[in-house]
């Protein structure tokens, strides 16, 4: 039967190629293969591409596959602000052809740049919709604070003036929430869209703990158009969330992630999955929600549970900060961070919360390439198709002069936790130097193709400037094409 639908799904594939040129969609290219964490040398230079879009510093954040061979990259650049008076970081989000070139067709000259106010706007997630319309999360500033900000773009590239504030006859095309006052800073990160198309935003606000503020996980709610849903939160369409840190509530909590499906939605029920830290104390957390807000208490009891690393007798359990977190078809949560051992830390937990203990030894896994003297980050993870665990951040390594930097590194684990031998060296890593200088992925997705996309920026040699930075590894087959596209 697997077969069969895969028959079916080829010759829709070669029928959707055959009209693409007549609905105006650039043709993607075959998908060229190769061995796993292989770097493809069809894309950009030698697997790597670096693009510079307003000559200042550019970094991007998230990255989303089309089912056409293209993608979507997104994250902050130095342009020319609203205002006038010189440049400010802004929302950037640029196409680009399957071979890393941007594609002309998207935005102008393919990237589209959103400043609100002249201050500081970032985007930081993204997801594409049924309809090819684009949805951006991060922060929208204005000239005194940063609030929860929310970008939606036509699949061409545009503002949508059917979403949003209203502004005259038509919408903005941006949601702004406001959610700790308009004197003090919320800063939103992640994306996901329910079910019946409301759209959360997850984030950091302040709250007052004696004298001093300090960042609570906090998620909003939106309509589908981009109005605040007062529905969810008691009518505010917020929720901030008490601190992890219970002996000490003076302390800071970082959302890292929603954790999603492999084909980046939220499962089914519309549950809302968190993880993070909380930071200088040696805990990371995971936090369910109901689709409406409320603790799962199906979920460890309390919708809630945290780890710590610990190193007793040479071993090291748990994770100190977690960075990314997806649902596997099982429902299992894999999450990874960071613990004592300074390398890749994957975890994972079964859907009621308890620490999946098949799972590598004894329910976690290490992956490090640098010293023992150096970190090796990890800032994203992806699932593929077979059910293999891909994380992208970064390791430190010797650069030709001797000294260390970073450079992009890609790490995958087999379904049972252990890394994968037939991947990149052969214990489940590749490193892709990007530039002479310090290289850093902090997003990843994987192509329909099951080809790997890691995004992040390359530090620009002679200059203090980051330039956008994307590498392309091979995978395994995987889809022809994304299921959120076909199901939503």
């Amino acid at each position: 039967m697997k077969h069969t639908k895969r028959r079916a799904a080829l010759h829709l594939g070669q029928w959707i190629l055959a009209i693409g040129s007549a609905i105006g969609a650039t043709l993607p290219v075959q998908a060229q293969n190769g061995p796993p964490g292989v770097l493809d040398p069809a894309f950009g230079s030698a697997g790597k591409a670096i693009t510079d879009f307003f000559g200042a510093s550019d970094q991007l954040r998230a990255v989303t596959p089309l089912p056409d061979g293209r993608f979507l990259a997104a994250g902050v650049v130095i342009s020319p602000n609203a205002t006038g008076n010189g440049s400010s970081p802004n929302v950037v989000v640029a196409r680009f052809l399957p071979d890393g070139r941007t594609d002309p067709a998207f935005g102008t000259a393919g990237v589209f740049a959103f400043d609100h106010d002249g201050g500081t706007d970032e985007a930081h997630a993204m997801t594409v919709l049924s309809d090819r319309s684009i949805l951006v999360s991060g922060v929208i500033s204005t000239s005194s604070h940063s609030d929860f900000g929310l970008v939606k773009l036509t699949p061409s590239g545009a503002l949508d003036t059917r979403f949003g504030q209203p502004s005259g006859a038509a919408r903005t095309g941006y949601a702004i929430v406001d959610i700790a006052g308009a004197t003090f800073h919320d800063e939103g990160r992640y994306v996901a869209v329910q079910s019946d198309g409301r759209i959360v935003i997850a984030g950091m606000s302040l709250v007052q703990q004696g004298s001093f503020r300090y960042r609570r996980a906090t998620v909003a709610r939106l309509t589908a158009d981009g109005q605040r849903d007062t529905s969810f939160g008691g009518g505010t369409g917020h929720i901030v969330l008490p601190g992890f840190y219970t002996a000490d509530p003076q302390t800071s909590d970082y959302v890292t992630g929603i954790a999603l499906t492999q084909d980046g939605r939220l499962p089914a029920g519309d549950g809302i999955t968190l993880v993070g830290y909380t930071d200088s104390r040696n805990m990371a957390f995971i936090t369910r929600l109901t689709r409406d807000g409320q603790p799962d208490t199906s979920f460890a009891g309390t919708g809630r549970i945290t780890t710590s690393s610990v190193t007793s007798g040479g071993q090291t359990t748990g994770a100190s900060v977690l960075r990314g977190a997806r649902i596997d078809s099982s429902g299992r949560i894999v999450v990874v961070g960071t613990a004592n051992d300074r390398g890749f830390t994957f975890l994972r937990y079964l859907a009621n919360g308890a620490p999946d203990t098949g799972f590598g030894n004894g329910g976690r896994s290490l992956v490090k390439l640098s010293t023992i003297s150096h970190y090796d980050e990890p800032r994203a993870l992806a699932l593929q198709g077979n059910g293999k665990i891909v994380a992208a951040g970064y390791a430190s390594t010797a650069s030709a002069s001797g000294a260390p930097q970073n450079d992009f590194f890609v790490v995958r684990l087999q379904e049972n936790g252990f890394a994968d031998p037939a991947f990149g060296d052969g214990q489940g890593r590749t490193v892709g130097r990007l530039s002479e200088l310090t290289d850093e992925a902090f997003a990843l997705s994987v192509e329909p193709s099951g080809h790997i996309l890691a995004a992040g920026d390359a530090l620009r040699v002679g200059t203090s400037q980051d330039d956008a930075a994307v590498l392309r590894a091979f995978g395994d087959p995987d889809r022809l094409f994304y299921d959120g596209f076909e199901q939503r």
